[in-house]
């Protein structure tokens, strides 16, 4: 009698670790690709319309600018920053801005020397309108608003600069969202212009010429963040009747970008030096006057070659040996010739000026915690608000929906029930989160050809009576 010979096991093929990694770092990266991909959902074509039709400054545009203008003046002299906010949302100052940087991107010298014509257009309208008010204004005071808009920043630069990506990246999509308005108030394009015209009425032209280098940065940034985007993006580019119109359209171009770049290089290289200069005052101040007599406060006055530091100091008085010392280290320690100057008070009281510091930071704390009490009751509020006025919706839909019905019932006999509701939808490029749609059954009776015909009956009936854009009915 002959044995059998057991069978085997099946044996379980083991995945390889390195498969298993490789196609982790697979779907990563095509996560990180999609993730990253602003391609998609842009509208090319209609970008450049909507652009080209936006950037003229004349008749209603024109009118807007110089409204907001006035609001802004009137925001800055009455040193209110939600006024001001008011009139950069209203402002088409953006819409020449993002012509330039487009027009750059595709090479067309046309739209280029229409777009910078309805630039200095729009320029014009805002000096003059700023200068109108300031000059003939019984107010017209230096307030911190107008002071704070009188020298650029490196910060400006970087707000300017996103601001226009924002801006060039929203306004190319397909489905536009709500990021204009803040583009227009972040980037901060007409505030600047209108401090312009507050120095020329008042005759500073320190002012004049510092606000307007700003506004000078600002559109000089906001250009090249569209004119990035454009060429990321690949717009199409002018094709040119000849070899040597391309050429001399790509050099008048190439040459105007770089007049614009130049000048605010220049402009962002002085910000640096400057952000530096206080960064070394500021360790100078800590290092040397932190002990027994304390720095409460500086500050640096621009001379004519040099800078000059003033210290307001409390504390035992500093002699005049030490002070040279001062000097010494001071010049040692900052990149730019600057002189020392003190100012000392001995009357006050360490101990009691700690003591009262010490009171302000106790009543700040408390302050900030009555302040997120506060909020926190106001976000509950808005939040309660807003689920009554949900429900109070979908009570006025339920009765409007019953009165719809029993009326279509009336006209179509051969209605058996119907359902509505607002759907989610999408055709995988864009989705509609409310998409109102009624779900109907008609009698089993009732011919295809009956149906169709009552179908369309029901959809005009119930869109004249909801007042709605847009329906979809499903027959079942």
């Amino acid at each position: 009698m002959t044995e059998k010979t057991p069978t085997p096991p099946p044996v379980q093929k083991e995945e390889n670790l390195g498969t298993i990694i490789n196609d982790f770092f697979s779907n990563v990266g095509l996560w990180f690709k999609d993730f990253v991909d602003i391609k998609a959902g842009v509208d090319k074509e209609g970008t450049i319309i909507d652009i080209k039709k936006n950037m003229r400054m004349r008749g209603h545009s024109a009118w807007l600018l110089m409204c907001s203008i006035m609001i802004a003046s009137l925001g800055l002299d009455l040193n209110s920053p939600a006024v001001i906010i008011g009139a950069m949302l209203i402002s088409p100052l953006m819409s020449p801005i993002l012509g330039i940087g487009l027009a750059i991107g595709v090479n067309d010298r046309k739209m280029l020397s229409v777009s910078l014509q309805h630039f200095a257009v729009s320029i014009v309208i805002a000096l003059i309108t700023s200068f109108l008010y300031f000059k003939f204004t019984p107010f017209g005071n230096a307030t911190p608003e107008i002071m704070g808009r009188t020298e650029p920043t490196t910060l400006d630069v970087l707000v300017a600069f996103f601001g226009g990506l924002a801006g060039i990246i929203s306004g190319s999509r397909k489905d536009k969202s709500n990021a204009i308005p803040g583009v227009a108030i972040a980037t901060a394009l007409m505030p600047p212009l209108c401090v312009t015209g507050f120095g020329l009425a008042n005759n500073n032209l320190s002012i004049m010429a510092g606000s307007f280098y700003l506004f000078f940065l600002n559109t000089v940034f906001v250009a090249l963040a569209t004119y990035l985007i454009v060429r990321m993006l690949r717009f199409p580019a002018k094709e040119f009747a000849s070899e040597i119109e391309r050429r001399r359209t790509q050099f008048f171009i190439a040459s105007f970008s770089i007049l614009m770049i130049i000048p605010s290089a220049l402009i962002l290289s002085r910000e640096i030096q400057d952000l530096n200069y206080r960064r070394q005052v500021n360790e100078y101040v800590d290092n040397y006057f932190s002990g027994e007599t304390q720095c409460l406060d500086y500050e640096i006055e621009k001379l004519d070659s040099t800078r000059l530091l003033v210290l307001k100091l409390i504390g035992p008085s500093i002699d005049e040996d030490s002070i040279d010392f001062l000097e010494q280290r001071l010049q040692e320690r900052v990149s730019l010739p600057t002189k020392l100057s003190l100012v000392q008070d001995t009357d006050i009281d360490l101990e009691e000026l700690a003591k009262i510091r010490s009171e302000v930071t106790n009543v700040k704390q408390l302050t900030d915690q009555l302040e997120s009490n506060y909020k926190n009751q106001a976000a509950n509020k808005a939040h309660l608000d807003e689920v009554v006025i949900k429900q109070d919706s979908m009570r006025r839909d339920s009765v409007r929906f019953q009165t719809i019905a029993k009326e279509a019932k009336i006209f179509l006999a051969d209605l058996q029930s119907m359902q509505y509701a607002k759907m989610q939808s999408t055709d995988f490029e864009s989705f509609d989160m409310n998409m109102p749609t009624l779900l109907v059954r008609w009698k089993a009776k009732k011919t295809n050809s009956s149906k169709e015909t009552d179908e369309q009956k029901l959809y005009e009936f119930v869109k004249q009576k909801a007042k709605l854009d847009t329906l979809q009915i499903i027959s079942y």
